[in-house]
Order: C-alpha cells, then sequence, then structure tokens
C-alpha cells in the first residue's frame, strides 16, 4: 500500500473520529441492523458511551416515543436497502429530548450486496426551538437571541455555563490580562470518586449531585470577570480576571468548604459527604501565554491535590 493510501486513510479515520457531527455504522446483514461503530461526535450529542450502544438496535435513541412517522420513513428506506434523511425527536441518555437530522445511506460490497448503513446524525435542537419560538409567540428578535444564547452556551443537565462559554471567556479574558498586565486565574474543580458515587447510588444520583455542586459553583464565582462552567463530566473550571494567587486560594479554600457544608450523602467519602478537589494557577500571562499552557498547568495541580489525597485545594503561580 503506498504512502499516499495510507495517509488518505488516517486521514480518514480521524476526519470521522473528530467530526462534530453523530457518524455510526450499523450491520444490514443482521437482523435489528446493530450498531457497530460510533465517533466521539455520536458520544458527545447523546451521552452514550461507545461501549453502551454497540450491538444494540439504532431505535433505541427514540426511546418510547415511537409514533413518529418519520420512524415509518426509516424502517421502509431500510427494508428497500436504500437511504433516507428525517428529522425526528431523540433522547439523550440522561432523558432529554434533541432534535436528530438523520441521513443513512446503504453501502455495498464489490459484489454490490448490502452490507451496512453508515448514519449521520446532527443535532438541530436550537435551531427548530427558535423556529417553533418565532412561529408560535412571535417573540422579539433580541428575545429570541438571548434564548438563543442560553442554549447554545448552558449545560443542559447542570444549568450553569458549558464548555463553549468557558472557553470563549477563556479567550477575551487572556487577551484582557495580557493587554492590562493584569493577573488571570484558572481553576480545574473535580467531583472526589464520582464514577464510584455513581455506581454506588445511580445515575440519577449522580446528576442531581453534579447540578448542587455546579450550582454552588457558579454562584461561589459571580462576578462579571468570572466565568464557572461544567468542563466535562464531573470535571468544572473556572477562569476569573483580576484575582490574585491569595485572593484565589482562599476563594478556593472557601468552596471547598462550602460543598462539604451541602453534606450530599457519600458512604465511600472519608467525611461521609461528597468532596471536590481543586487545582488552579494564578499569574500574569506574558504575550507568550497560551491557554492550553494555563489549563496544563491547573491540570497538574489537580492531579496533585488528588494525589495527595483528595478534598484538597492546590494553587501555583
Amino acid at each position: 500500500m503506498g504512502d499516499s493510501e495510507e495517509i488518505s486513510r488516517d486521514l480518514l479515520v480521524k476526519a470521522i473520529n473528530e467530526s462534530h457531527d453523530g457518524i455510526t455504522i450499523a450491520d444490514a446483514r443482521k437482523k435489528g441492523t446493530p450498531i457497530l461503530y460510533v465517533n466521539m461526535g455520536f458520544e458527545q450529542i447523546t451521552g452514550y458511551k461507545a461501549e453502551e450502544v454497540l450491538g444494540r438496535d439504532y431505535r433505541f435513541l427514540q426511546g418510547t416515543d415511537t409514533a413518529q412517522p418519520e420512524l415509518e420513513t426509516i424502517r421502509a428506506a431500510l427494508a428497500r436497502g436504500e437511504g433516507c434523511t428525517v428529522t425526528l425527536r431523540n433522547y439523550r441518555k440522561d432523558g432529554s429530548m434533541f432534535w436528530n437530522e438523520l441521513s443513512i445511506s446503504p453501502v455495498h460490497n464489490d459484489e454490490g450486496v448490502l452490507t451496512h448503513f453508515i448514519g449521520i446524525q446532527k443535532d438541530e435542537t436550537v435551531k427548530i426551538m427558535l423556529d417553533q419560538r418565532l412561529h408560535q409567540s412571535g417573540l422579539d428578535l433580541d428575545a429570541l437571541n438571548m434564548q438563543l444564547n442560553t442554549l447554545v452556551y448552558t449545560d443542559p443537565l447542570v444549568g450553569i455555563s458549558n464548555r463553549r462559554r468557558f472557553d470563549e471567556q477563556f479567550t477575551h479574558m487572556l487577551a484582557a490580562a495580557q493587554r492590562t498586565h493584569s493577573e488571570l486565574s484558572v481553576l480545574m474543580i473535580d467531583l472526589d470518586r464520582f464514577k464510584l458515587f455513581n455506581q454506588r447510588y445511580g445515575e440519577s444520583a449522580g446528576d442531581e449531585c453534579l447540578r448542587i455542586v455546579g450550582d454552588c459553583i457558579a454562584k461561589s464565582f459571580m462576578r462579571s470577570s468570572d466565568c464557572a462552567a461544567r468542563y466535562g463530566g464531573a470535571l468544572f473550571s473556572v477562569v476569573s480576571l483580576g484575582t490574585n494567587y491569595e485572593d484565589l486560594q482562599l476563594h478556593a479554600q472557601k468552596l471547598s468548604e462550602k460543598v462539604r457544608a451541602l453534606s450530599i450523602p457519600y458512604s465511600d467519602s472519608a467525611l461521609g459527604v461528597v468532596t471536590i478537589s481543586i487545582g488552579g494557577v494564578s499569574r500574569i500571562p506574558s504575550r507568550d501565554t497560551s491557554e492550553d499552557e494555563l489549563i496544563k498547568l491547573a491540570e497538574v495541580a489537580l492531579y496533585d491535590a488528588k494525589h495527595h489525597g483528595r478534598n484538597l485545594v492546590h494553587i501555583v503561580n
């Protein structure tokens, strides 16, 4: 195999894996058309990990919402070995509904035999909800933009800023800190042994724990020069402009105390309640300082806090 063919294949795999759209491959030769592959885009849209869906019938995303006419369109197309594109209601792992623009295409082998279906999922929730609200209520454009902003920048489970909002605010604050020679602080906050918490008490209890702790974090950093967000999973992040090392240390310690004071029961915790570990960095960034550099410093500090026993705060400058 030539280098160009190998490079093309590597690029194709990388492109599929990193696409923001959900991509699935299903076996057309087996009953139920079981799923063989999902990319990271699918995981991010649905909340399901690959190992949770492989081998399952694609229809599991419809939940109990089985009266949609689009489902019959899909069934008929698969029965004929043809492709189709529909927009239908699907459901994430946490039970929340999203509008899925699903395109299905058949794949044939060299002999012309149908072997697989490729599915591409696009989360069209924001667009459709906006269209519905325009049609139903005639709200003015400013109000609609505010609602759209909330949908785009809010974590749907926890109800605080999401990773997209954090990244944008981080970019703006870093530029401001570099321009004004101000201190910039970053915190990475992780719930201690949260995977075990989920296993012991169930995902519903885990989701409620994330909501309570996330709300506590957001309310602890409410200045216009702060942004507290859910970074992913049980990991939260804070970026703060104009907060020096001493103040950051104090705020982080107070936050740790507030989370303990929530008294969320956790029998596997040394204190019997949910705790957090916090890593952070505070410094005046140089012109060459990057967001990735500060995030990595905060992540290393978080690792040190967890490595030395958890329920700790470790801030570097």
